[in-house]
């Protein structure tokens, strides 16, 4: 008959050999981290959206799935698009802070659009 002081033993040599200090890497921890450093502002994503649009289009609906938020573009301003090609436009932001409406405008920058400007 083995002793129990034996048994203990071998369970405690047993348990440590499998433990593991090293931190465990799985494909879902490793997708995650490149993603983080893509991630893409509100403002990013309605001012392409503002962008890509024709002037005068109302409910143009917009999502950031980096951010969770989404909204709709309720209107572009025809009288903004100036020579700069600056756009007025107001749309809504539902976010986890709630719901906010706002007046802003967008113009072209290189191969993409920013929020910026004044509207006149």
């Amino acid at each position: 008959m083995i002793s129990k002081s034996l048994l203990s033993a071998i369970t405690i040599a047993t348990l440590t050999a499998c433990s593991h200090t090293e931190p465990l890497e799985t494909p879902l921890a490793q997708s995650v981290t490149p993603h983080a450093a893509t991630a893409v502002t509100d403002q990013a994503v309605i001012a392409d959206t503002v962008g890509s649009a024709q002037v005068g289009a109302a409910a143009l609906a917009w999502a950031n799935p980096s951010t969770g938020s989404a909204g709709v573009v309720e209107q572009i301003d025809a009288s903004t698009d100036g020579p700069d090609g600056c756009r007025g436009f107001v749309t809504s932001r539902q976010s986890l802070e709630g719901i906010t409406r706002f007046n802003g405008v967008a113009c072209p920058s290189g191969d993409s659009w920013k929020l910026g400007g004044e509207v006149q």
